[in-house]
């Protein structure tokens, strides 16, 4: 018998140009053509030890980061616990913890939902305290400002938690609300680019060509907030053995286009950034090539609620009014993974552009300039992308240690019952 070790190399030979696609430098087709002469044109290297320092202006930044846990209990629930953590200028550190209990017949992917919303809740509520506090004028998130918000529109499938999307949909209004009223820097930092926004803008001026590529959300660094509702994105997969003679898109393993870290990746070197792209409607689902006076009916066609409820309507009300998002990449080191850096389309010069008034646009890259010399400050190598954000996540981390010890036992003498893991938990535990 062949061993597993054997088995894998004899695969990876047979799909080997498959895997070899998403790392040469040798352009696939004429999309990744166009896509390779996109962002050379739009990247824009930097020495660090030039640029770092160059600018004192932005104030020493507030981090907010969170963890959560799910554990499946003997009687048929699930166990959800997030926790959230900041840390900010003069030893200032404020931190909430949340706990709840997933009764009845309830889909995994909902219940990971549910834990992640909750965590979100929790950063963006020490967000909001700080930025009203008026403790410091910089705060920085972990992961995208951008990515999750037409995810938020759809409600979450839990009896009595239907509605947690959209609370946080309007904690993340207010708390754009508050830093443009009150002149406080927002950033959200991602430490991996797994979205394609910036190939999108890249190809704008060439729809024609790659009409047949499938739309695609803005999916940030991960998928934690829309897991229940990826059924409604219009995604096409490719089944090809080898892919070839299949339009992009289409070719096996593929879906739409590249990630904007595989252009990074194949098309750019050393230290640099790119030009930041104004984000507008472009991911609010099947609606997000629709930027007029009929999007709100497109959106609510798209989360089937022809009448939709008075929180809804609300929301998106407020939506029309939000300011845009900027997003752009940035590699602060050779050698070293693109961080995706956004913030709020106000910090590159364009206050005037609200989220759902227009799909999207690029702006040049000196707009971004004083923001990466912060972000140099801020950086100590491969392991330590920004120093905030690294604190608060070593600190604010669920370890299965804590959780399966010491949370377990105070979830034991709190309810004074014997509360034990289901079997398949178990196993990985003890």
């Amino acid at each position: 018998m062949a061993s597993f070790t054997d088995l894998i190399a004899e695969r990876l030979h047979f799909r080997r140009e498959e895997f070899l696609a998403g790392l040469s430098s040798k352009p696939d087709d004429e999309v990744e053509h166009l896509l390779a002469r996109g962002i050379q044109a739009h990247w824009h290297p930097f020495e660090p030890e030039h640029t770092r320092n160059m600018d004192q202006s932005i104030s020493p930044a507030a981090a907010v980061d969170g963890s959560r846990a799910i554990r499946a209990l003997s009687s048929g629930a699930d166990w959800v616990i997030a926790q959230a953590l900041l840390i900010g200028p003069n030893g200032l550190r404020n931190s909430v913890v949340d706990t709840r209990l997933l009764r009845g017949e309830i889909e995994r992917p909902a219940v990971d939902r549910c834990a992640a919303l909750l965590m979100r809740s929790l950063e963006l509520d020490l967000a909001l305290k700080f930025v009203e506090s008026g403790d410091g004028h910089t705060l920085i998130l972990d992961g995208s400002l951008y990515a999750d918000l037409p995810y938020l529109l759809y409600r979450l499938a839990i009896r009595g938690y239907e509605d947690l999307p959209l609370k946080v949909l309007e904690q993340y209004l207010d708390l754009f609300d508050l830093c443009q009223k009150l002149g406080v820097l927002l950033l959200g930092v991602s430490k991996s680019a797994r979205s394609a926004v910036l190939g999108q803008a890249l190809l704008d001026g060439n729809r024609s060509l790659v009409s047949s590529i499938p739309p695609q959300p803005d999916s940030g660094t991960s998928k934690p907030l829309e897991a229940d509702v990826q059924e409604d994105l219009e995604v096409s997969r490719g089944d090809s053995v080898n892919g070839k003679n299949q339009r992009r898109g289409m070719r096996s393993g593929m879906n739409g286009l590249p990630t904007d870290g595989e252009l990074m990746h194949r098309w750019t070197k050393g230290a640099g950034l790119t030009d930041p792209v104004l984000l507008g409607s472009s991911s609010f689902g099947r609606a997000g090539a629709m930027a007029d006076e009929k999007l709100t009916s497109q959106i609510k066609q798209a989360l089937l609620e022809p009448q939709p409820s008075s929180d809804l309507q609300r929301v998106l009300n407020r939506l029309f009014n939000a300011p845009a998002i900027g997003t752009f990449y940035v590699r602060l080191a050779p050698g070293d993974d693109a961080l995706r850096v956004d913030a709020l389309a106000s910090t590159f010069g364009r206050d005037d552009l609200h989220l759902l008034g227009f799909t999207r646009t690029l702006v040049p890259y000196t707009t971004a300039l004083p923001l990466v010399q912060h972000l140099l400050g801020e950086y100590g190598g491969l392991s330590v992308y920004n120093a905030a954000l690294y604190v608060v996540d070593k600190e604010v981390r669920l370890h299965a240690a804590t959780v399966d010890h010491v949370y377990l036992s105070v979830l034991r003498r709190q309810l004074g019952q014997s509360v034990q893991y289901d079997r398949s938990t178990r196993r990985f535990i003890y």
